[in-house]
């Protein structure tokens, strides 16, 4: 039986239809869109993936500097490996002598990892530790330049060195190889017996206290100028204070002064972003340091405040946002506003200071800017009256919440390894306690009070007293006389914002000759007005000339300065304000420059053409048009040629 076909129902219009929307695959719906559509950027390819994961891994593995070390030593390796196997000699013991012929086989061992690369490791060793007389040092870095170049370039991973004799090939890292190992321990153990040590010591408040007491004599004064001791003081205290002796690029814009809490504690505000913990720029700290009179040799709240008071001073306006706190010193003795200092060039600064203050006498170590963050960080948590706790210790160094806390306790507790000062009279008592000697570095306060310690504490209490009536009356019977004002203000008018207080009665002389006066509380807008309405006209000295490339340098520094650049007043009026033994050290600058702007103005009458129809595109080269101008001046008879002297040989 065959089933009938239904019937086809026809379809009735019921009324108008609205037809169905296209859909369109949206951006919000990335599955439905196709691999290949228009729009998309292409993928990738495998090539390009793992050249991108590489050039990430150079930038952010390791730091720049260290990069560009290991670098520089696995390209002294081989050029060493490349000389040393062109000469005729023996190469390891049971090898035959050379014949003219070289040693192929440890040609290239640093580019075919094989049998021959530790042995050649071993001998770049030898050759410079053994050979040329380098520490230690040099061997360590030798072993982890190569280690990384091995890990990195020619995937040699494993902490082992062995051959697989069913693949006929090297595996692990040849650093490892262990007559390798057994040599460079053997330096080790050399440069731990035979070696001075001269470890980076903790700068600690005492060898401030040295410091600050040499920079205020007399004698430093006459070896060093005003704006260096200045500007080691702002620089060393503030560097103590915070921890960082990464202040070379610390900017206006990164310190507020002045700044007073609701209670009414004044203090100075620090922002810190770049350091050497933190690479972050969104995750900067503030740090908030208030005055410290009763230990002036560590207050970075007055020395910060001097050193901008004279900084602006010399300026000649308020400092802006992106001027730098601590720039370039020129070879004159002349600040370079545009410039920060190096790193370099500060040590050369401290080193001095700390031959001068003689801190390091009968002391075996030396002192870096990194004695800042050790003796800060040391400070606070074991010999400071109100010690900080771990937690505080580790957010003020700016330490990663990850970080080990062993490491950060052997970076506190250095001190404890190291033993300088011996205890063999510990039990005598007539001993002075020092710290590390008791518990938690506290004194025995439980100590019977004797007749001896009354009769010092009377006689130091009564002197402080006859001290304090001599001066209160010195005070009242005359009037300041202008060493003691300037000894307040560094003969600056600019710092005329703390006049108000450097005529009130001030405290007990420090330890050192600095005098601190007694911090203001309320500061206003009115004040920071008046400070800036009351710059002097001009600096005390000339400012350093800056570096000039062009005619238009020439004109705008001869007319109107470029105080940007640290040139307040314009050449033309130097000689009216300064005599000429003052600026002595620009004089070539500043004659280079008269000598072309005379030449635009009178030869040219000023004007731009003419000066380019007589010296033509010459406008931006300064050298050659110097030259050229020079030339044209003794033509005219306005000046002389130089005689050459030939010497004879």
């Amino acid at each position: 039986m065959t089933a009938s076909p239904l019937p086809v129902v026809p379809r009735t219009d019921t009324g108008p239809t609205t037809p169905k929307k296209t859909r369109v695959a949206s951006s919000r719906s990335p599955k439905k869109q196709t691999l290949g559509s228009t729009g998309q950027p292409p993928r990738p390819t495998a090539a390009s993936l793992d050249s991108s994961s590489r050039l990430t891994a150079d930038q952010w593995y390791r730091s720049t500097n260290t990069t560009k070390t290991y670098a520089a030593y696995v390209k002294a390796g081989k050029k060493f490996l490349e000389s040393w196997t062109q000469e005729d000699r023996e190469t390891v013991i049971g090898e035959r002598e050379g014949d003219g012929a070289g040693v192929p086989e440890f040609e290239n061992a640093f580019d075919n990892i094989g049998e021959h690369t530790p042995t050649a490791l071993r001998m770049l060793t030898a050759f410079k530790c053994d050979h040329e007389g380098k520490k230690f040092s040099t061997a360590e870095g030798i072993r982890s330049a190569f280690k990384s170049y091995f890990e990195r370039v020619h995937g040699c991973q494993g902490d082992y060195w062995r051959f697989n004799s069913q693949q006929n090939c090297w595996e692990g890292n040849p650093v490892f190889q262990a007559e390798y190992n057994v040599y460079y321990e053997s330096l080790k153990n050399r440069s731990r017996r035979t070696d001075i040590s001269t470890q980076a010591l903790p700068m600690l408040p005492a060898d401030l206290a040295v410091i600050m007491s040499w920079l205020d004599s007399s004698e430093c004064a006459q070896q060093m100028s005003e704006m260096k001791r200045l500007y080691f003081k702002a620089f060393a205290t503030t560097a103590f204070a915070l921890w960082n002796e990464e202040l070379i690029n610390l900017q206006m814009q990164h310190v507020r002064t002045n700044q007073v809490t609701p209670a009414g504690c004044l203090y100075t505000e620090f922002r810190l972003v770049l350091r050497k913990t933190n690479k972050d720029l969104t995750k900067g700290q503030t740090y908030m340091i208030p005055p410290d009179p009763e230990s002036p040799h560590t207050d970075c709240h007055y020395h910060m405040n001097q050193w901008l008071h004279y900084l602006e001073a010399q300026m000649q306006r308020p400092l802006e946002p992106f001027d730098y706190i601590f720039p370039s010193i020129a070879s004159t003795g002349q600040l370079k506003y545009g410039e920060a200092i190096s790193r370099s060039a500060f040590e050369n600064l401290m080193e001095s200071v700390v031959a001068g203050s003689g801190i390091l006498t009968g002391r075996n170590g030396r002192f870096t800017t990194h004695c800042f963050r050790r003796g800060g960080a040391q400070y606070r948590f074991m010999l400071a009256k109100r010690k900080w706790s771990l937690k505080a210790v580790k957010w003020w160094g700016g330490w990663s919440s990850s970080e080990n806390v062993g490491t950060i306790m052997r970076y506190l507790l250095d001190e404890l390894m190291t033993y300088e000062e011996g205890f063999g009279d510990i039990l005598m008592k007539d001993r002075a306690l020092d710290r590390h000697e008791t518990f938690m570095g506290e004194s025995d306060t439980s100590a019977t009070l004797t007749k001896l310690d009354l009769e010092v504490f009377q006689v130091k209490l009564l002197q402080q007293v006859r001290d304090m009536v001599i001066e209160q009356s010195i005070s009242a019977l005359s009037t300041p006389s202008k060493s003691r004002i300037s000894s307040f203000h560094y003969a600056s008018p600019a710092c005329s914002r703390q006049s108000s207080r450097s005529l009130s009665p001030s405290p007990p002389p420090s330890p050192t000759t600095t005098v601190y006066p007694t911090p203001q509380t309320s500061p206003t807008k009115h004040s920071t007005k008046t400070a800036t309405e009351t710059l002097p006209a001009y600096p005390l000295r000339p400012s350093r000339i800056p570096e000039c490339n062009t005619l238009n340098d020439v004109i705008t520094y001869w007319e109107e300065g470029e105080k940007s650049l640290g040139l307040m007043v314009p050449l033309k009026s130097w000689p009216s304000i300064w005599e000429a033994s003052e600026y002595r050290r620009e004089a070539v600058k500043f004659c280079n420059i008269r000598q072309i702007y005379e030449e635009f103005a009178y030869q040219c009458k000023g004007d731009h053409d003419i000066f380019e129809s007589k010296y033509p595109g010459l406008k931006h080269r300064f050298t050659k048009l110097l030259a050229a101008v020079r030339a044209a001046r003794i033509e005219r008879g306005e000046a002389k040629a130089r005689r050459r002297i030939t010497r004879r040989i």
